[in-house]
């Protein structure tokens, strides 16, 4: 088990290094507002890849060897490395759902604060023992703040998760415009990763040869998403760039807006395919917080839902009166891009398929 592990600890060397080169290497478009983009890219190609190269390295140098002192080193090397990806990761992960989050104060406090502890950790293991209750002590403290940045910047991901989630359901009217559902995925991979880089503290090689193996498809695969990312850009960039803040709506200025908003129901406007807030907002002459607002509080929707309603009174209305019509056609005709998306709606918003609510209502 001991050479498996060896060998995978060299494709994960060669894999990191890869990723590595390939992060600075390859060409993204150039924007301005990428700006945010670019700098965690960076910090993703030191901070995360050339650091584990460089782990992945001194593991194979350490590898012969195995006597007590190398293990507790390897020990601390771990925590060390993990209490400073784990940020560094939800801090690129969380910039790329919100390109204002990023700080390098926080990052900077994330990082000495590990480094801190690793230090103390080594100067009373050289100066005391392994079994001495001055470096237990330190030991225990530095797991204790390993798991806490684990699930803190887990549940930071979430909460911004979820603000990003609600700027996406007030811009698009299409679920298809989620191109960031795989953000999701990785943070809780990376958390998984760091919760095996803690169990592998106290187990043996063969679960060092699971924890490998896993890290050889994560990070590849998060290396390609996030270079993938850059192009994708464009469409989701109204989401992720700006964070908005919603204007109060003005009772007085309720009605007029109530007016012209009723007025583009009324002409079916919503019918138009892979429909936004901002193409609404042009059409209607007003900004887009503003209609977001007002769709929020006078409607009790956001913008999705509101579009979504007003295409579903559309399909039942289509599905009595023509009832040969095929269902996926109606779909196209009230906007819908995708007929399983159309289904999902209707279904969620009628309690029935479309071909069932169809076949009750013409009896």
């Amino acid at each position: 088990m001991a050479e498996i592990y060896y060998l995978l600890t060299w494709g994960t060397f060669w894999l990191m290094l890869l990723c590595f080169v390939f992060l600075l290497t390859v060409s993204v478009p150039r924007r301005d507002d990428l700006r945010s983009y670019k700098r965690v890219r960076l910090l993703l190609a030191w901070g995360v890849f050339f650091l584990m190269t460089l782990v992945n390295l001194t593991e194979l140098s350490m590898s012969d060897s195995g006597t007590n002192d190398d293990i507790w080193y390897t020990r601390l090397m771990t925590l060390w490395i993990g209490a400073c990806v784990a940020p560094v990761f939800s801090i690129v992960n969380i910039t790329l759902i919100n390109s204002h989050f990023f700080s390098w104060r926080s990052l900077v406090r994330d990082l000495v604060i590990p480094l801190v502890l690793v230090v103390g950790n080594v100067f009373l293991f050289e100066i005391f023992s392994a079994k001495s209750l001055a470096f237990l002590f330190a030991y225990v403290v530095f797991i204790v703040y390993y798991v806490f940045v684990v699930v803190a910047y887990t549940v930071i991901f979430l909460r911004n998760y979820r603000q990003y989630s609600i700027r996406l359901n007030n811009y698009f009217s299409e679920p298809g415009s989620n191109l960031l559902k795989w953000t999701v995925t990785t943070q809780f991979l990376a958390t998984s990763s760091g919760i095996m880089a803690f169990v592998s503290l106290f187990m043996p090689h063969g679960w060092l040869c699971v924890f490998a193996l896993f890290l050889n498809i994560l990070y590849p695969y998060y290396a390609i998403r996030f270079i993938n990312y850059a192009f994708q850009f464009p469409v989701i960039a109204p989401v992720v760039e700006e964070v908005m803040e919603e204007e109060p709506v003005v009772r007085d200025s309720v009605f007029m807006l109530e007016d012209i908003v009723g007025e583009w129901e009324k002409e079916k406007r919503y019918l138009q395919p892979e429909l936004n807030i901002e193409m609404v907002a042009h059409e209607l002459s007003t900004n887009r917080s503003y209609l977001s607002s007002y769709i929020n509080t006078c409607k009790n929707k956001n913008f999705k839902e509101w579009i979504s309603d007003l295409r579903i009174a559309e399909a039942q209305r289509l599905l009595l009166s023509e009832p040969k019509t095929p269902i996926n056609e109606i779909g196209e005709r009230v906007g819908f891009s995708d007929k399983g998306n159309f289904s999902t709606r209707f279904s969620k918003s009628v309690g029935m398929s479309p071909s069932l609510w169809r076949k009750i209502h013409l009896k």
